[in-house]
């Protein structure tokens, strides 16, 4: 399985990769919709979209949307070999590929706002996304019900504990958005440099926390760095490993090699940087 060590690759190759993961799934159907949004994707956050300023988050870039997609569509092509759970149609899996892709795009500001970055938008970038996926769906012609779909998917990406319910018109539907959701915390978690970008998401945190004081906050924020990533490996032993074997109905072994129980790179990554802050923390004890 491909597992991109750099920023570079990532910008460069990523597009290849999952065109050959989506021809080995569906050879029979070129991913001509979903091309299109991550060509709409690039351009936006590249600062070349009419109505968005360029992604200006310091966690929450162009690198993070490409290793979440091809996570996801690592999953959707281990889905088609596997009988443990129902196939999604190429269909769907367009829509769950185009779900990935603009994920974050709530964190894009609008046109000629220049206060602050796109974090301030964190506590509200799912719906902010949301909007943005609409628009461009009904620009390309789909109807309501694909729209919805996609919008439902997003919503999978939400970590807000008072998230709305998530509507999902048939099992189909609900596998792709956990597949969607269970891609943005692998993807994130597994990230060569994940532990060495927590100050950036940190950061974020902070400027969403000053920039609405008043709104409820997802979740608790550590007054520093330091406290963040100590709080890292509670953080996914209590929250995300029992989101991601529950919620999303364990769909994560889908990249075990054999499936079920066989090593899977993102977990194995994601444990090693969380035995990296455990065995740091223990140091620092010692004095």
């Amino acid at each position: 399985m491909r597992f991109f060590e750099t920023k570079s690759e990532v910008i460069e190759e990523t597009e290849s990769v999952m065109q050959a993961l989506w021809r080995r799934a569906y050879p029979k159907r070129a991913p001509e919709l979903p091309m299109r949004a991550l060509e709409t994707v690039r351009k936006a956050f590249y600062g070349n979209h009419p109505d968005y300023e360029a992604i200006d988050a310091p966690y929450h870039d162009l690198e993070h949307t490409l290793r979440a997609s091809l996570c996801c569509m690592q999953l959707v092509e281990k889905n088609i070999h596997c009988p443990a759970f129902i196939s999604l149609t190429p269909e769907m899996a367009e829509l769950a590929w185009i779900a990935i892709l603009f994920h974050d795009t709530g964190y894009l500001k609008d046109q000629g706002d220049k206060e602050g970055s796109g974090a301030k938008h964190s506590f509200v970038h799912v719906s902010r996304s949301q909007i943005f996926a609409a628009k461009w769906m009904s620009h390309q012609g789909l109807n309501e019900t694909s729209i919805q779909r996609v919008n439902s998917m997003i919503l999978c990406t939400e970590y807000h504990p008072q998230r709305p319910a998530i509507h999902f018109d048939s099992e189909e539907h609900r596998l792709a958005g956990c597949m969607a959701g269970t891609a943005d915390w692998l993807a994130q978690m597994a990230a060569p440099d994940y532990l060495l970008k927590l100050p950036f998401l940190h950061q974020e945190m902070l400027e969403a926390r000053n920039a609405s004081p008043d709104t409820p906050h997802p979740m608790f924020i550590p007054d520093t760095d330091a406290e963040l990533l100590e709080s890292t490996p509670r953080f996914f032993d209590q929250l995300v490993k029992p989101k991601l074997e529950q919620e999303f109905e364990g769909v994560f072994h889908l990249l075990s090699d054999p499936f079920p129980n066989g090593p899977n790179p993102y977990l194995d990554r994601i444990l090693k940087h969380l035995e990296n802050i455990k065995q740091d923390s223990r140091l620092m004890s010692k004095g």
